[in-house]
C-alpha cells in the first residue's frame, strides 16, 4: 500500500547517484592525476632507471654492446648456458640511448600513475616486476640466443596491458574507465604499427609483458567482480604465485632444452 511504500523509502534513504564529475573527482583525489598519496612507486622506478642510465653514460655503455652486457643486458644464451638469471631483472633498468629512456620514462610516468592509483603501491610494484620478468622469459624463449636486449619496455607494456584490462572490465560502471579505454586502444594500435615497422624493437619483451599484465589485472579484478586495489588477499597471492610459477617453468624448460647447436646460425 502507499503508506507501507512511504515507510520503506524513509527507512532506506535516498539512493546514491554518482555523476561524471564525482567520478572524475574520485580519480583525481586518489592520485590518478599525479597526486598519489604516500611514496610514489612510479617515481621511484623512474629515479632508479635514470640513475642506472647515468652509470651507463659514465661507463660508455651507450656506445659499447660489451659494456651493456657487463652491466646486465639480457643475452638468452648467457641465461641458458651460464644460468645468469639475474639478467632477466637487470635488463629492466638499462637503456641504449637518451631517446630510448626518455620515451620509456614518459610512458611509465603516465601509465604508472594511473595503474598505481588503481592497485596501490605494493601490488603495482609486484605487477611491474612480474610483467618485466615475463617479457624477459619470452625473450629467452624466442629471441636470438646471442642478441643483447636492454630496456624497461616489457614491464611498461605490462602496466599498459593491466590498465587496458581494468578499463575494459569497468567501462560500463565507470565513466573515466570508459573514456580511458578508447584512448588506450588508440595507443595500442599505434604501438602495433610501430612494432611492425620499426627495426630493433624487442617484440618478445613487449608481448610477454603486455599479455601478463592483462592476465594479472583480470585475476586481481576477478574479471570485474571485485576491486583490484588494496592489500594482497589470499586469492591475489595465489594468482601471483601461479603466474610466477608458469614463468619459472618456461625458463627451466628453455634452459633444459637449449643446446650449443642453437648458437651456430648466430656466429
Amino acid at each position: 500500500c502507499p503508506d507501507c511504500m512511504a515507510e520503506q523509502r524513509r527507512g532506506a534513504g535516498r539512493p546514491r547517484v554518482v555523476t561524471r564529475q564525482q567520478t572524475r573527482s574520485r580519480w583525481q583525489s586518489s592520485g590518478v592525476m599525479g597526486q598519489a598519496r604516500g611514496l610514489s612507486v612510479t617515481k621511484v622506478l623512474i629515479a632508479i632507471n635514470v640513475a642506472v642510465f647515468l652509470v651507463e653514460v659514465a661507463t660508455g655503455a651507450l656506445s659499447s654492446i660489451l659494456e651493456q652486457v657487463r652491466l646486465g643486458g639480457l643475452v638468452p644464451a648467457y641465461v641458458a648456458i651460464n644460468h645468469e638469471y639475474w639478467r632477466m631483472f637487470t635488463v629492466m633498468f638499462l637503456h641504449e640511448s637518451f631517446f630510448h629512456i626518455l620515451f620509456n620514462m614518459v610512458a611509465l610516468w603516465f601509465l604508472g600513475e594511473y595503474t598505481e592509483a588503481i592497485l596501490g603501491h605494493v601490488k603495482f610494484l609486484v605487477l611491474y616486476l612480474v610483467t618485466g620478468l615475463a617479457g624477459s622469459v619470452l625473450i629467452v624463449l624466442l629471441a636470438a640466443p646471442l642478441g643483447v636486449t636492454v630496456g624497461a619496455s616489457g614491464a611498461i607494456f605490462g602496466v599498459f596491458g593491466a590498465l587496458i584490462a581494468y578499463a575494459f572490465l569497468n567501462r560500463h560502471r565507470d565513466y573515466m574507465a570508459r573514456a580511458m579505454f578508447g584512448q588506450l586502444m588508440f595507443w595500442l594500435a599505434l604501438n602495433v604499427v610501430l612494432g611492425l615497422t620499426e627495426k630493433g624493437l624487442s617484440w618478445q619483451g613487449h608481448v610477454g609483458g603486455f599479455v601478463t599484465g592483462i592476465v594479472l589485472m583480470c585475476l586481481y579484478n576477478m574479471f570485474g567482480r571485485k576491486s583490484p586495489g588494496g592489500r594482497f588477499t589470499g586469492t591475489d597471492i595465489a594468482v601471483t604465485v601461479a603466474v610466477i610459477a608458469v614463468l619459472v617453468v618456461l625458463t627451466f624448460w628453455r634452459v633444459q632444452t637449449f643446446t650449443l647447436a642453437a648458437l651456430i646460425p648466430w656466429w
